[in-house]
């Protein structure tokens, strides 16, 4: 199969690597040195004990490369507005794209019904009325990554999850279950965990409550350990997580039972999470998508939540006064999309 991975840094270079691997064409979009690298040298992903090479054609111009069979992004929400310009070249018609992003994600509100109670009018939901040029609601792909990856030199990549690196994924839409099924057979044929789920929306909510929480405490801080030992902190983002299995259960997403609190804080003092790893190299961060949502979902279904709101504002301050983030005007409530 023809598969394109848009943006091959962190994790959609381990992709990248896993799907040449199981015999596909596989090309991938990137930029700057990681770029050049693996134009001449290929990409390499060292997993555990285990260092495995793969010959990928790259390009920082899409419209270089053919219409694909299904397109991976996994750019930073803060490149899709790139993306959104350039990806058309990568679709013929009905071509699926996963889009495998941190955070609240763009498409969430495509095909909500009014039962919901009003989304809030994050800036980045404006894309779904139209994003982008050339493709329909029904070829979007909601995906979460479950993996722990770095680029740790132009063209490698390290995983530091061998024993976890997977990736849920639903249609944006209704229907939609014989496409992912095929999508998800090829993740696992892969080497990637793709297991089968009920909804998206869900998923979303449960790994966004998380991170949210946990990367929010370790901005603030510079410590992603700061939650892994008992006392104030770790209670202060316990306190965080019920409030934001709140929100979710408001709008229609009881997540409570399937956050694992005992994973999160042990896991974060393994890994550092990639928005402490933005702050720390002066990148952009994505606040409104990882750190502010939940927040404005909570006022937007009447859910109080002041120790998740207090979090996300100290959080986007720091961000805010490193340059790294620019808030941008909130309406108080988003209208249907189709």
């Amino acid at each position: 199969m023809r598969i394109a991975i848009y943006g091959a840094g962190a994790s959609g270079g381990h992709l990248a690597v896993k799907l040449a691997r199981a015999g596909h064409e596989v090309s991938v979009v990137a930029r700057g040195a990681h770029l050049a690298a693996i134009r001449a040298h290929g990409l390499s992903l060292h997993q555990g004990p285990d260092c495995w090479h793969a010959n990928v054609q790259a390009t920082d111009t899409p419209s270089t490369l053919a219409p694909q069979d299904l397109v991976f992004v996994t750019v930073k929400a803060t490149a899709l507005p790139q993306v959104a310009q350039d990806i058309g070249a990568l679709l013929a018609p009905g071509t699926p794209v996963v889009f495998a992003q941190n955070g609240m994600p763009w498409w969430y509100p495509l095909g909500l019904s009014s039962a919901h109670p009003p989304w809030p009018a994050l800036p980045h939901f404006a894309w779904a009325a139209g994003f982008p040029r050339g493709m329909q609601p029904g070829q979007v792909i909601g995906g979460v990554l479950y993996t722990a990856n770095e680029v740790i030199a132009p063209g490698v990549v390290r995983n530091n999850s061998p024993r976890q690196n997977a990736l849920e994924i639903g249609s944006a839409l209704p229907g939609g279950a014989a496409r992912v099924a095929a999508i998800r057979a090829l993740l696992e044929s892969a080497g990637i965990a793709s297991p089968a789920i009920d909804d998206i929306r869900s998923v979303v909510w449960t790994k966004l409550i998380g991170n949210a929480c946990s990367s929010s405490i370790a901005v603030i801080t510079g410590n992603p350990q700061a939650i892994s030992s008992p006392g104030p902190l770790q209670q202060v983002f316990l306190r965080s997580v019920e409030e934001g299995c709140a929100v979710a259960a408001a709008h229609g997403h009881p997540v409570a039972g399937r956050i694992d609190l005992a994973r999160w804080t042990a896991h974060r003092s393994q890994h550092k999470p990639s928005l402490l790893q933005d702050f720390e190299l002066g990148r952009p961060m994505e606040i409104a998508q990882m750190i502010e949502a939940p927040g404005a979902f909570g006022r937007s279904a009447g859910v109080d939540c002041p120790t998740l709101e207090a979090l996300a504002a100290l959080a986007a301050q720091r961000a805010i006064d490193k340059g790294l983030y620019r808030r941008d005007p909130v309406a108080q409530a988003a209208p249907p999309l189709p």
